[in-house]
């Protein structure tokens, strides 16, 4: 039986896990005391877990990005050296006195010269020089548990793979709204949105208007709990309903709204409780001694 490598996976991986040297370099910049919680390297694809108590921002995942690149370009030798536990230490850097090491160590050495800029302990396959690697970038971070946070990035062709992708969201983009180029797209959207919000105004304001005016002309009936119970129109919105509700009914002491769907509300000034009402109806409630609202059928039987 003979066995063969897949040398196209092999470089894959070796440039996907020399970048990840990279990445925690840049890392430990902005995070002096991180260190890694986990990891997966895959084909030009990388999955890096680290110590941190807050996400990046956007301009810190640019500089990562960016620094990354120019030791990508500059092309910087990777060097692989064996040597002692005791001189790993003294000569480059800590070791996590938790991990467990043998006398003999693998070093991966990413340098300028005399000026390091990353050595890690590593007993798997590199990239022999940065320009390797091609290209990198960051595709998601994540809080994945307390305290530890989630980099995933690509090298290349990946990187190329996530250009085309952008790029045809841009074109339908482009086609969507009518542009002729990629540079419109943010001043048109910047346009709708604008238009939106004031057409969503408009719609608020016409929406109030609405209940209040339903409000103010509905038939309503009353119980020995509640001063007024008023059906309202199917699709009525609670959330502007409550507001409107104690504005035009202050002088009441109780009061219950429902429509046809099975929503309702318990409104009161506070001299009765809105959640004890909802109980002794043995309806379904979330809210307050003051409101009290769900969707429950028996509402209907009130």
């Amino acid at each position: 039986m003979k066995l063969s490598i897949d040398m196209d996976q092999r470089y894959a991986k070796m440039r996907a896990h020399t970048a990840t040297h990279l990445l925690h370099a840049e890392l430990a910049k902005i995070f002096p005391n991180t260190k890694q919680a986990g990891s997966l390297v895959d084909s030009d694809l990388l999955r890096f877990d680290f110590y941190a108590n807050n996400l990046l921002t956007p301009e810190q995942i640019r500089d990562i990005e960016n620094n990354v690149n120019q030791t990508i370009f500059k092309a910087f030798p990777v060097d692989l050296i064996e040597t002692s536990f005791e001189e790993w230490v003294k000569l480059w850097a800590k070791a996590f006195f938790e991990e467990k090491y043998g006398d003999e160590v693998r070093v991966i050495r990413v340098h300028d010269g005399d000026k390091n800029i990353s050595v890690e302990l590593c007993g798997w396959t590199h990239v022999s020089n940065t320009r390797d690697i091609w290209a990198f970038t960051i595709i998601s971070q994540e809080a994945v548990a307390s305290w530890i946070k989630r980099i995933t990035a690509y090298t290349w062709p990946k990187v190329i793979e996530k250009l085309h992708n952008y790029e045809e969201i841009l074109d339908w983009a482009s086609k969507t709204l009518d542009v002729k180029s990629y540079a419109q797209i943010n001043e048109k959207i910047s346009k709708y949105a604008k238009e939106n919000s004031e057409l969503q105004q408009r719609v608020e304001s016409l929406e109030t208007a609405s209940i209040r005016a339903t409000l103010q002309s509905a038939q309503s009936r009353s119980n020995s709990d509640f001063s007024k119970i008023i059906q309202l129109p199917i699709g009525t919105n609670f959330k502007a309903l409550t507001w409107i509700v104690k504005e035009i009914f202050q002088s009441e002491k109780s009061l219950l709204l429902y429509t046809d769907e099975w929503n309702y509300v318990i409104i009161t000034d506070g001299s009765v409780s809105a959640k004890e009402l909802a109980k002794k109806y043995n309806l379904r409630w979330g809210g307050s001694d003051m409101m009290a609202q769900w969707k429950d059928e028996s509402v209907k039987a009130i």
